[in-house]
C-alpha cells in the first residue's frame, strides 16, 4: 500500500507516522509545506519559500504544486493532517475531485476547534481567546469550512480525544479514533529520582497564550521562596536538545488552557515524567481511567505544582504510571497497525462508493 501524508508536519506528526508505517511494511511518504527547527523533518519532503523574491516564490510555488500533484497521483490513500487552506483554492479542489483518491483527515486543533462551543465549559479558554490568543482564526465558520472541504472529497475523519466534539456527524458519518504516538525506543524512561530534593521543572511555551505560560511563570515565582527547585523554559530550541531537557526533568508542565493534552505531554510521559496539564471535565470523560496526568488549571497550578515539588516519591510513582500509559496507548507500532486497518477500510468504502456511482 502506498500512503501519502500531507501537508503540515505539526508536532512532527507526519514524520512520526511515515517512520512507523514504514516499519510495518507500508510504503509511506510525507510532504510538508514548512519546516521548523522544533520539529523532526525526518522522512518528509519539505517545501519552503523562505528567502525567495516574488518571482522566485511564484516559480517555487508552481514547482511545489507539480510535486504535490505527482505524489498525490502516486498514492493509494491520502492522509491529510489538519490544514486545508493551501489546497482549498485555485485548481487544487478540482484536481483532488478529479483524481478521486480515498483519504482520511486528521484534525489537530486550531483548524477544527469551535470557540462558541467551548466558552461555556472552559472559562480559561474563553479568557485567553479574548486576550492575545495565537489562533484567532478559530471559529464555527472556519471549522465547518474545513470540514466541508474534506467531506466533499468523500473522506473519513481521524479524531484525537478532544477533537471529536467539534465534528459535524452529518458531514462525516464514518469516523475513526486515533492517538498521538511516540517511538518508544527514542524515549527511554528516566524516572524522577525518589530521593531527589531539588527537582527540575520544565515548560515549553510553543504558543504562550494557548499554553497558559503566564500562569506557569506566576506559579514558579510564588513557589521560589517556599520550595527548592530549578526551572527551565524551553524556547526556540532544536528538537534534539529540547527532548534531552525533557528527558532529564522531574516535572513537565504542558498546557493550562485548551483542555486536552497533545504530543508534548505524550513524549514526556514516554520519558517517565509526571505531566501537569489542564484536562477539561467535558473532554476528560473520553480519556481512559488510567490517565496519569496531574490535572491543573490557572486557578490551582501553584498548589498542584507545590505538591509535586515537595514529594519526590510521588513524582517517581506518577512517572512510572506515565510510561506504562504511553506504552499502552501511544506506542507508534501499535498505532501504525491501527492506521493500516483504517486505510484498508477507507479504500474499501471508496471502492463501494464508486461502484454505486
Amino acid at each position: 500500500m502506498k500512503v501519502l501524508l500531507l501537508p503540515v508536519n505539526i508536532a512532527s506528526d507526519i514524520s512520526h507516522k511515515v517512520r512507523a508505517l514504514r516499519e510495518i511494511g507500508v510504503d509511506a511518504r510525507g510532504f510538508s509545506i514548512a519546516a521548523s527547527r522544533i520539529q523532526s523533518g525526518d522522512d518528509v519532503r519539505v517545501f519552503s519559500n523562505d528567502g525567495a523574491n516574488p518571482i522566485g516564490r511564484g516559480i517555487r510555488r508552481r514547482v511545489f504544486l507539480a510535486q504535490m500533484w505527482k505524489m498525490i497521483a502516486w498514492a493509494d490513500v491520502l492522509h491529510w493532517v489538519a490544514d486545508a487552506n493551501l489546497f482549498a483554492r485555485g485548481w487544487n479542489p478540482s484536481f483532488l475531485r478529479w483524481i478521486d483518491k480515498p483519504g482520511v483527515v486528521q484534525w489537530m486543533g486550531s483548524e477544527i476547534r469551535v470557540p462558541e462551543q467551548d466558552f461555556d465549559v472552559n472559562p480559561y479558554y474563553r479568557e485567553a481567546f479574548r486576550e492575545d490568543y495565537e489562533y484567532q482564526s478559530e471559529s464555527l465558520q472556519n471549522s465547518l469550512s474545513h470540514q466541508r472541504f474534506f467531506a466533499n472529497l468523500g473522506y473519513s475523519t481521524l479524531d484525537f480525544i478532544g477533537m471529536e466534539r467539534y465534528i459535524d456527524p452529518e458531514l462525516f458519518p464514518k469516523r475513526f479514533r486515533t492517538w498521538q504516538h511516540v517511538f518508544l525506543p527514542d524515549h527511554l524512561p528516566n524516572y524522577p529520582d525518589p530521593a531527589k530534593a531539588r527537582p527540575l521543572v520544565v515548560h515549553s511555551p510553543s504558543a504562550p497564550v494557548a499554553k497558559g505560560t503566564k500562569h506557569v511563570l506566576r506559579a514558579v515565582e510564588q513557589l521560589k521562596g517556599k520550595c527548592r527547585f530549578d526551572f527551565v523554559l524551553i524556547e526556540n530550541t532544536p528538537r534534539p536538545e529540547a527532548l534531552k531537557i525533557v528527558g532529564d526533568c522531574d516535572i513537565y508542565i504542558d498546557q493550562l488552557i485548551l483542555g486536552s493534552h497533545g504530543y508534548a505531554a505524550v513524549e514526556a510521559m514516554a520519558f517517565g515524567k509526571p505531566v501537569v496539564c489542564y484536562i477539561n471535565p467535558e473532554i476528560g470523560k473520553n480519556y481512559p481511567e488510567d490517565l496519569p496526568i496531574v490535572n491543573a488549571n490557572p486557578d490551582n497550578i501553584t498548589e498542584q505544582l507545590e505538591v509535586l515539588i515537595r514529594d519526590a516519591e510521588l513524582r517517581h510513582e506518577i512517572g512510572r504510571r506515565s510510561r506504562a500509559y504511553a506504552e499502552k496507548y501511544h506506542d507508534d507500532k501499535k498505532i501504525a497497525a491501527e492506521l493500516l486497518s483504517v486505510y484498508e477500510e477507507v479504500i474499501a468504502l471508496h471502492k463501494n462508493r464508486r461502484e454505486k456511482g
